[in-house]
């Protein structure tokens, strides 16, 4: 005997009526589950990506000092011997500033033959030129900065400063790094925080955020700043944030 004869043609009736009942649950059910999911992942698939800027002015904490100069004689030999009395006297004029010997780092001399261009003669004592100087390296940087406006003491002394080049950097990038991420991620924050406000929407979790280059530069512009004192850095952030 069929198992749909145990059941009368009503009762029958009744549990086709059930199955379909819960046959059309379970499509609703799985539906409603589909549509969350789609709805969490455009959710996640949302966001805002945005820019952060931090900068700060700082001091130079290093500074270079080139300094060269050269003699005229009238043999190579003797023009090595003067350039060699003058350097000694520049280091001690220097090292009269405040600094120190190992501050300091000799550049090799160079020694060649005056030539008249226009094929003219040429002054025995003027027919060898001694040229070169060396490099002053410290941390001392208000002091190379106050030392490079006396060029008169060297003049008085005979030396003609033919070169004096100066450069100041800031080295320790690693001790503001933390506080210009955080101040640079801030700022990204806030700038979503308003496009979303615009746009109707809230800023949700953060996605994804990359860090940009750090720049040195004068504290006026964004180039150059070798012959400044003090330096701009600057790091520019980009940040994504899911919107709910």
């Amino acid at each position: 005997m069929s198992r749909s004869a145990l059941y009368s043609p009503k009762q029958q009736r009744g549990m086709g009526l059930l199955g379909s009942v819960v046959l059309a649950a379970g499509v609703v059910v799985a539906g409603f589950l589909m549509a969350t999911a789609v709805k969490e992942f455009r959710k996640y698939d949302q966001f805002i990506e945005v820019r952060g800027l931090a900068e700060e002015v700082v001091k130079s904490d290093k500074a270079s000092w080139n300094l060269s100069f050269s003699v005229l004689a009238e043999t190579p030999q003797a023009a090595g011997a003067s350039w060699t009395k003058q350097l000694e006297k520049l280091e001690s004029l220097v090292l009269g500033m405040g600094f120190e010997a190992s501050d300091i780092r000799r550049q090799p001399v160079t020694i060649f033959e005056n030539v008249n261009p226009n094929g003219g003669f040429v002054e025995p004592g003027k027919r060898w030129r001694a040229q070169g100087g060396f490099v002053l390296e410290t941390a001392k940087v208000d002091a190379v900065e106050q030392a490079s406006l006396k060029s008169d003491v060297f003049l008085n002394e005979g030396i003609l400063i033919e070169s004096s080049f100066i450069q100041f950097y800031f080295t320790d990038l690693n001790s503001i790094k933390p506080r210009m991420l955080k101040a640079a991620t801030d700022n990204a924050k806030e700038a979503a925080q308003t496009f979303a406000a615009d746009s109707g929407v809230k800023v949700g979790a953060l996605k994804t955020a990359t860090q940009g280059l750090f720049s040195i530069s004068a504290p006026l512009g964004d180039y150059g700043g070798e012959n400044t004192v003090m330096k701009k850095i600057r790091v520019v952030t980009k940040v994504q944030y899911l919107v709910e």
